[in-house]
């Protein structure tokens, strides 16, 4: 069996376009298992302290997932190819072992049951990227993963709460029974994404060869290259916090605007914020210059800071609806987010030549994203802020758009001046 599916996997038509379904499947199955609580309030789950119980679960959750971040700094960049496919089946697995106990053990103890839940899943993102990056058209195969941030988001939350409405499924067990409603597409995507091409010798002559990257290269990257790309942390991060919040709260933000009784509102206003996006980021694809095509991200980050600042605005002083608040920031939230998966990031590697891969900078970024997560959340609790969902989200929207424009600009000056400084030192090694 397995060698058919590595004979058809690595066809030259079959290849891409199975690639391109398996890792948006096996994502897709991941969100499954990480996302679908968010589904359910809570409002009878009592946790003492004056605790909210839903932020509760989601600060838990998100912290797990942190420290899955931080492990990942370190485990995603030494990981060998052969050990990949192992890994992600047994990470997921737990998860989804941990929503079973989500489901059946008392109420204090479900806070711990979702912290296990989030604490390995940080680390599938840099392995099923790993199958796709330093490629010709890795930004075409980083769009069909990075669509998943959006689509499936929606899709997962809308599934629990089918399941809840149509199917009477409680809405402690319905994240178990969602998860394993994808369990069987993800372990299926995992079979062909472990069997499919490599990248050939023309790929790596384009985008450099992806090696595992040890404490040595690590800090030899930071020591070099340090204020530049914590330029490009602080941008991820913001992005993150905004994304994240707007991912974990949706449906309360829908509630407050009376849309409680529609679920299929989060995945229709996800679908055009997910098109847009997902065109823009495969198109980087056509850009082969690759200085020409991290200036291009970096420029549609500084766009999409604009397009949350605007309509943000409009909206809280009531000239846009909701849904096209939600989708017009969506985009300008989304569009620089995924960029930084499927092309700055991507890019960035190239141009600077160093030995080692893509997950070394995503796991860092992604680390502090998702403590800054948690430090928003944990802020909000600890200030009282009460006012509504929708007031607490326009104030970071136009906090973040102000904040990650001047950092973008900073970014592009300063890796600019090291791209160059690069190519006179290479001209002037010519010339001796």
């Amino acid at each position: 069996m397995f060698e058919k599916v590595n004979k058809f996997t690595n066809g030259k038509k079959t290849s891409t376009m199975l690639i391109i379904i398996a890792v948006f499947l096996c994502y897709t199955g991941m969100y499954a298992i990480r996302k679908s609580f968010l589904a359910g309030q809570y409002v009878d789950l009592s946790l003492g302290f004056g605790l909210n119980a839903k932020i509760t679960l989601v600060i838990s959750q998100v912290l797990g997932y942190m420290v899955s971040k931080f492990i990942g700094i370190k485990v995603i960049s030494e990981m060998k190819k052969e050990q990949r496919a192992i890994w992600l089946v047994c990470f997921i697995t737990f998860s989804l072992a941990m929503l079973g106990l989500f489901a059946i053990v008392p109420p204090k103890l479900k806070v711990l049951a979702l912290f296990l839940n989030g604490l390995p899943l940080g680390m599938v993102f840099g392995i099923v990227f790993s199958y796709i990056e330093g490629r010709k058209n890795t930004e075409l195969l980083a769009a069909a993963l990075s669509a998943t941030f959006i689509f499936s988001t929606g899709l997962v939350k809308t599934a629990g709460l089918l399941l809840m409405r149509d199917f009477n499924v409680s809405e402690y067990n319905m994240p178990f029974f969602t998860g394993l409603l994808f369990f069987p597409l993800f372990l299926l995507s995992v079979i062909v994404l472990n069997y499919s091409k490599a990248p050939s010798e023309s790929d790596i002559k384009e985008r450099s060869e992806r090696q595992p990257m040890y404490k040595k290269e690590r800090n030899e990257f930071l020591r070099k290259n340090w204020i530049g790309y914590f330029g490009l942390v602080a941008i991820y991060v913001l992005l993150t916090i905004v994304r994240d919040f707007r991912d974990n709260f949706i449906v309360e933000f829908w509630a407050d605007q009376g849309y409680s009784g529609t679920p299929k509102i989060i995945t229709l206003t996800e679908i055009p914020v997910a098109i847009t996006v997902l065109l823009i980021a495969a198109a980087g694809t056509l850009i082969r210059k690759n200085k020409l095509a991290y200036n291009i991200g970096m420029s549609l980050t500084i766009l999409g800071s604009a397009m949350v600042l605007i309509s943000t605005v409009l909206f809280n002083n009531h000239l846009m609806s909701p849904v096209y608040w939600m989708i017009i920031s969506g985009i300008g939230v989304y569009l620089p987010y995924i960029l930084f998966h499927c092309l700055i990031f991507e890019r960035l590697v190239a141009l600077l030549s160093f030995k080692g891969n893509v997950g070394f900078l995503f796991y860092i970024a992604d680390a502090f994203g998702y403590l800054g997560s948690v430090m928003v959340l944990v802020l909000k609790e600890i200030t009282g802020f009460n006012k509504s969902w929708t007031q607490f989200f326009v104030s970071l929207n136009i906090t973040s758009a102000i904040m990650i424009g001047m950092i973008t600009l900073f970014s592009m000056w300063y890796f600019n001046r090291r791209f160059l400084q690069r190519k006179h030192k290479s001209a002037a090694m010519l010339c001796s």
